[in-house]
């Protein structure tokens, strides 16, 4: 099983120094014949900071102690980094002395044979560690060079569209992967939790293919590589018990389609009932053509697109919801609105002629928005309360033509 740990965030310089070599796998066998500490020296002491760093608790992320450069001295990062795993294994108390409970739970983890299960579990641990390492790194570079006025990365007009959608991207999955990291450790006990730590480990493969590839300047490779990340990421929130912005996007605009339905029926029913629902249809055909937008953004995974037009969808839909049956004196006051913005615009049209400006066919579309008061006028008069509410927003739709033409 791969223990998860929160990534460190590191001050780097330039943008380009990515690619941390993995750790190697000969030195993977540890055999505990004694309590080590603090102050402690031995082989032992480099065979524990090689199993640490393997596992994901990484003692440095450069130099003495780091993947690839273990040391033979018990020295504080060593405690710091053995003190997490023990808190991982639920040792207590977690002191950083590698004592007989965290000599049974290393027994434990690694199959009871001392030895980290096979070569290809080491090369793979080996790989995560320094994975670890260049996620770290990465992230506080991305960090400088998207940043303005970062003075160790400067901005770099020359870089292409892609490499800035890359690294802008890349950003966003390092931030989901540490969510998803987070989501697992503080939901150890959840049932599908061997799923998400898969989950996470092919998260953090697929991001370091993505960052090799994005070395390499192939942008649409690594692009790839960041959806199958960031899937996984995903995969790994919902499988620790947690929600990702993908699944709340994804449940929302099925709920929404669902009320717009739903909405839809009711809106009939008034109709049939002699309510005016006109301003109720509208905000539906409103609430339809955003949900469309927030499919269209989830197809193409932006996420948080989709949600934010998912919430406006929904409340569009309450609008509709509200505006059912308005009728009566409403319709009346709307009537005395839009004739109160009429005479606003006569106001405009003739100061415009006034001062010889060309007012273009304004008056024509003031007349033709008169008019049509006046049938809402009689409209509201047989009682056709829709019929009323149409005309009234086609006359406004005229006085803001015709302000255009000013």
């Amino acid at each position: 099983m791969f223990v998860t740990k929160k990534m460190p965030l590191l001050a780097l310089g330039v943008f380009g120094v990515l690619a941390v070599m993995p750790m190697s796998a000969d030195a993977a066998t540890c055999t505990f014949t004694r309590d080590l500490q603090l102050g402690a020296m031995g082989d032992d002491v480099r065979c524990l900071q090689q199993y640490l760093n393997g596992a994901g608790f990484v003692i440095s992320a450069s130099g003495a102690g780091s993947p690839g450069k273990e040391t033979t001295e018990f020295k504080s990062l060593t405690e710091a980094a053995l003190i997490k795993w023990q808190q991982s294994k639920g040792i207590a108390p977690a002191t950083g002395a590698f004592g007989p409970k965290s000599r049974a739970a290393y027994t434990a983890h690694v199959g009871g044979t001392g030895a980290v299960l096979g070569a290809s579990t080491t090369t793979t641990s080996a790989s995560n560690a320094s994975l670890i390492v260049q996620i770290a790194e990465l992230k506080a570079q991305l960090a400088g060079s998207l940043s303005q006025g970062s003075t160790n990365t400067p901005a770099t007009p020359s870089a292409s569209r892609a490499e800035t959608a890359v690294k802008e991207k890349m950003g966003d999955v390092l931030d989901l992967i540490e969510d998803a990291e987070d989501e697992i450790e503080d939901n150890e006990d959840a049932d599908d939790i061997d799923e998400a730590e898969d989950s996470i480990a092919d998260a953090r493969d697929d991001l370091y293919k993505a960052l090799r590839a994005f070395i390499d300047g192939d942008f649409d490779e690594a692009e790839d590589f960041l959806d199958d990340a960031e899937s996984a990421a995903d995969d790994a929130i919902e499988s620790a018990g947690g929600s990702s912005d993908k699944a709340d996007a994804s449940d929302l605009i099925d709920e929404v389609n669902d009320r717009i339905d739903e909405a839809e029926d009711e809106i009939d029913e008034a109709d049939e009932n002699g309510k005016a629902t006109s301003r109720a249809e509208d905000y539906l055909d409103e609430a339809d053509d955003v949900i469309s937008e927030a499919e269209t953004a989830y197809d193409d995974g932006d996420y948080d697109e989709a949600l934010d037009l998912a919430k406006e969808a929904d409340d569009l839909v309450d609008d509709a919801l509200d505006a059912i049956g308005t009728s009566g004196n409403d319709v009346e006051d709307a009537l005395d609105d839009a004739r109160d913005e009429l005479d606003d615009a006569w106001d405009e049209v003739d100061a415009a002629l006034d001062d010889g400006d060309n007012v273009g066919d304004a008056e024509d579309y003031l007349e033709d928005a008169e008019d049509l008061l006046d049938d809402a006028e009689d409209a509201l008069d047989d009682g056709d309360d829709n019929e009323a509410e149409d005309l009234i927003d086609e006359a406004l739709d005229l006085i803001e033509d015709a302000l255009d033409e000013l």
